[in-house]
């Protein structure tokens, strides 16, 4: 009504007021505008996300209209790479560039602002603001929970939480695991771990806040066979467990939530150890079939094999590991029969190229090996396989899929047999078995640290995990037994953790991850639009780079 009055109150009927004068009539016009414009900006600040832009490129009361700025679209986060250090990751995020401009041509949004959380639902804080880039760098984001690491415990049918900055370890009572190093898997968000009993047949689900066991779930017998369920794989989302029955050649699909478990998936007969990983896209999940000689390709949105591709020449393929990209474009195979890694395009779920390495035969595991011999970095430029009669680790480029080199690693006549790759990028830990040893390679230039880092006696296969914020390697040492825990920064044994914290026969270990939320928000002087949805970023969730 202020308003109203400002711009109509002076007017008369009487012709006295036509007959003001041009410039008096110009300098009311002028001031009656300014007012409304201030009323409309001080208007539009009270109302936070509302804004008052002009449509035309001449602006005058009659053309300004109060409008909504646009929330930001586009939101992605990734792996914000080695900062060239042995540090906590650095998270990047990259967004799509508004199409709003003024009526000069100019960008109409003049900043932007990330917020950060360390959940999903709760407060956000402000990460950073930029002008008008689409991209920003949240350098060794903190405030997340201390990371848990779980100790699978063999035929003991227990596993251990260890809090990793006290070390206190919770004894939690099982079936039993056996030795799968990839029988224990984490959701995302942290929350969850399930546990793939193999001789127990069952599956169990704990809730990692409170160690307690949310559902244990039976998986069938098949014709009178007892199942064995030794590896799982989750999605992206964390809604869902693939758990591979080895002894009936059937993936499962488990909802986490409920506990509720789908009908088996009839694959190929799988080795032992199985191999399993989802793709970072969560449309794909790929089973390692290690007697049928192929890998089976199950698409999640229907839960059926919609592809099986075959490895080597038929009956002389014999895939024993699986890695995926974080672009989801290729899956990495471990042909053990062969000698050489295929890489299958998953756009056409056809084998794309081969590459040759050293002997991946490994005479401590009768049909199969271990399935934590590859390695992708997190910028998905670098595969490292470890060859444990070859006697070497190779460096593959992706996605040209080239052999760039054979790392030597320092003891004589070495048996490299599981990788782990800091969440930061900038380190390889390769457990050497026949010595007891692992060696760190520098990832930026394949460089090996001159002195192998002592561990316990390790078993075969050999958990090995690293902490969300690179700082600590953990070594199951079923020989121990023990669990070795490597400072990265030093590269020395900093703790070894005995039976009370860890159990009597640790073979899987797991650190869970530290996830972080974001959320953006774009800026136009004192004005702010609506918060987009929020984003994660896993840090140290591993999304099939090593199985």
């Amino acid at each position: 009504m202020a308003i109203r009055m400002a711009l109509h109150g002076s007017r008369h009927p009487g012709r006295a007021v036509v007959a003001r004068s041009r410039s008096v009539c110009v300098r009311a016009r002028r001031s009656i505008g300014t007012l409304l414009i201030a009323v409309a900006v001080q208007l539009t600040v009270l109302g936070t996300a509302l804004a008052s832009f002009s449509g035309t490129k001449t602006a005058g009361p009659g053309t300004f209209t109060a409008a909504k700025l646009a929330t930001p679209a586009g939101l992605a986060t990734a792996n914000g790479g080695c900062a060239g250090g042995n540090q906590q990751t650095n998270v990047s995020t990259t967004w799509t560039a508004s199409a709003l401009v003024d009526a000069n041509g100019n960008p109409l949004i003049s900043g932007y602002k990330l917020w950060r959380s360390t959940s999903s639902g709760g407060a956000y804080s402000e990460a950073g603001t930029t002008g008008i880039a689409t991209s920003f760098t949240d350098v060794k984001p903190t405030g997340a929970e201390t990371p848990q690491v779980f100790v699978g415990n063999g035929a003991a049918a227990t596993v251990h939480a260890v809090n990793t900055l006290t070390y206190a370890g919770t004894s939690i009572t099982t079936g039993t695991i056996g030795t799968e190093p990839n029988g224990v898997a984490v959701t995302p968000e942290g929350t969850n771990v399930v546990l793939a009993e193999g001789a127990s047949s069952q599956v169990q689900i704990i809730t990692v806040s409170s160690h307690a066991v949310g559902a244990a779930v039976a998986i069938p017998e098949v014709g009178g066979v007892k199942s064995r369920p030794d590896a799982v794989a989750i999605t992206p989302d964390g809604k869902t467990a693939y758990v591979v029955d080895g002894a009936n050649n059937r993936v499962y699909p488990l909802t986490i939530s409920s506990g509720a478990l789908g009908a088996g998936i009839a694959v190929g007969a799988q080795g032992d150890p199985g191999a399993i990983v989802v793709t970072p896209d969560g449309k794909k999940a790929y089973v390692a079939n290690y007697s049928a000689h192929n890998v089976s390709v199950i698409t999640t949105a229907s839960n059926t094999v919609t592809a099986t591709v075959t490895i080597g020449a038929g009956i002389t393929g014999k895939p024993i590991a699986l890695a995926v990209t974080p672009s989801s474009a290729h899956v990495y195979v471990a042909d053990q029969g062969n000698a050489q890694i295929d890489d299958i395009a998953t756009a056409s779920d056809a084998v794309a190229k081969t590459i040759a390495v050293g002997s991946m035969a490994d005479a401590n595991v009768a049909a199969g090996g271990d399935p934590n011999i590859l390695a992708i970095t997190p910028n998905g430029s670098k595969l490292y396989v470890a060859s444990f009669t070859g006697h070497g680790v190779e460096d593959i480029a992706i996605p040209a899929d080239t052999l760039t080199g054979t790392i030597t690693l320092r003891e004589t006549e070495p048996t490299p047999n599981a990788l782990a790759l800091t969440p930061n990028g900038c380190q390889l830990y390769v457990h050497e078995h026949s010595h007891n040893k692992v060696d760190v390679i520098t990832v930026s230039t394949d460089a090996v640290l001159a002195t192998a880092i002592t561990v316990g006696a390790t078993g075969d296969p050999t958990g090995m995990s690293v902490t969300p914020d690179s700082k600590y390697v953990y070594v199951a040492n079923t020989g121990g037994p023990s669990v070795s825990v490597i400072a990265t920064e030093a590269n020395t044994v900093s703790e070894t953790l005995a039976t009370a914290k860890i159990g009597t026969a640790p073979y899987a270990v797991l650190a869970t991850p530290s996830p972080y939320y974001y959320k953006l928000q774009a800026g136009h002087g004192v004005w702010q639009s609506a918060l987009t949805a929020s984003m994660r970023y896993p840090l140290g969730w591993n999304q099939g780079g090593w199985q």
